[in-house]
């Protein structure tokens, strides 16, 4: 199961291309920077679909080569997950079951300090024990491993890894600066459709509408990207703006949004992160 542990490590990191810097890009390096700067601690990047998170941690990866991202697939976060794609990354053969504390003091070893290891759709690291709730033990390995080898870690994930992280006392004291993104300010969506070349307020206030629901700016750019199409040569124009959300069915006949979605429910953990 560790090839699903897909590494994105140098020197041939996904691309994060057109990658625009908005206020939560900024905000999000600038927690990782923090520990970056303090090796041995911990933050996280909790958020909606759509902000920006996982690109903003590749462009991190593609300026800084010795960080290693991680990203972790439903079901195969454990702990012997986790060894074994570490020890894949470096061909230290297969985890000893029977010996994980030593497995864990030398893949601590291999990874050395002072470096930023990022594990992204961290959520998963949160495994269903059959017997009732939930085990945080892959938190607690990577946490342990961390602290020991004195290098910084960055747990990125949706909202309800925010409620995960908050209910594991041990894990919600160590996390420095953190950051949870419930929805898409729409300065975002302003310096997104700038960075295209549309200023024009009818615009962007129709493409912040449409961030607000879960397509967040993945659909902001799918309706620039079908605008430009249409615009060609020229400068997007509201026309073209309107035609393109059209198109996608974002919007409906007479200029007004799709009919949103239901808001979700309130996570019952959120209380931990203001």
């Amino acid at each position: 199961m560790a090839e699903h542990l897909r590494i994105i490590n140098p020197p041939q990191p996904r691309r994060a291309s057109g990658l625009v810097l908005t206020e939560t890009a900024t905000n999000i390096l600038r927690s990782v920077k923090l520990v970056a700067d303090e090796p041995g601690t911990l933050t996280m990047v909790a958020g909606i679909p759509g902000v920006g998170k996982s690109e903003t941690l590749v462009r991190y990866v593609q300026n800084n080569p010795e960080a290693i991202k991680m990203d972790i697939v439903a079901d195969e976060g454990k702990v012997w997950d986790l060894a074994a794609a570490f020890m894949e990354l470096f061909d230290m053969g297969t985890p000893n079951n029977r010996r994980m504390r030593e497995e864990r003091q030398r893949i601590t070893e291999a990874i050395g300090a002072d470096r930023v290891v990022i594990f992204d759709e961290a959520q998963y690291l949160a495994n269903y024990n059959p017997r009732g709730g939930f085990n945080f033990d892959a938190y607690e390995w990577v946490r342990a491993m961390a602290e020991e080898g004195s290098f910084s870690v960055v747990f990125c994930g949706d909202l309800s890894l925010a409620d995960t992280i908050g209910s594991v006392p041990l894990l919600r004291r160590r996390m420095v600066r953190p950051v949870v993104i419930r929805s898409v300010p729409k300065g975002d969506v302003v310096t997104f459709a700038e960075a295209r070349g549309v200023t024009d307020a009818t615009i962007t206030d129709a493409l912040a509408a449409v961030a607000k629901r879960h397509g967040g700016l993945a659909d902001v750019k799918r309706t620039l990207d079908h605008a430009a199409k249409r615009a060609g040569d020229r400068r997007i124009s509201a026309a073209d703006g309107k035609a393109a959300l059209q198109y996608l069915g974002l919007s409906i006949p007479g200029g007004r949004q799709c009919r949103t979605r239901p808001k979700p429910k309130p996570h019952c953990l959120n209380r931990f992160w203001h």
